[in-house]
């Protein structure tokens, strides 16, 4: 068969028919609270509904493990940033799923979301980063301390502890 019979007509429905949108312009059209990370926990990304959630917009590469002001455990326990979900989940390479924990806005208001950080990896399995999808649990009265809002939900360090014994075997 001779190929150079055939006519070819490239012409498609529209201009970007085989346009692959960024993960950026992706992740603007997630309605969750979403941000993602490098391999240190640097943020590197970050939506508007994050920033709603946060009550602030935090400073792309100063900012480390989570956008939040301050985090709490369900306890109301004051939590460190580099103990926070995200930062398990890079520190592990396993996510932390299953927690219910509070940030505070520098306003001064309290919220209760589910994190879920998960690991990204290249070709080879190496963490190059991590995405986390902030879950956040509506309540009629958040005006009451966090500590009753976040009542009879595991700890993070519960669950750390549960982690803890299921490695150790």
């Amino acid at each position: 068969m001779n190929t150079d019979d055939f006519a070819y007509d490239f012409d498609a429905p529209d201009s970007d028919w085989n346009y692959e949108p960024s993960r950026a312009d992706l992740f603007r059209q997630i309605d969750a609270a979403l941000y993602t990370t490098d391999s240190n926990g640097w943020l590197t990304y970050y939506n508007e509904a994050a920033a709603q959630l946060w009550g602030f917009r935090p400073v792309i590469g100063k900012a480390r493990w989570c956008g939040a002001w301050r985090l709490f455990e369900a306890d109301g326990a004051p939590l460190p940033h580099d103990l926070s979900p995200m930062a398990l989940t890079l520190k592990g390479a396993r996510p932390v799923r299953g927690v219910q924990i509070g940030l505070e806005r520098p306003d001064g208001s309290r919220m209760a979301f589910l994190p879920y950080p998960t690991a990204l990896r290249d070709g080879t399995g190496a963490v190059v980063g991590g995405c986390n999808i902030l879950l956040a649990v509506e309540r009629s009265s958040l005006r009451v301390p966090l500590r009753g809002a976040l009542q009879g939900r595991p700890t993070l360090r519960a669950a750390q502890l549960a982690s803890m014994h299921r490695c150790s075997a």
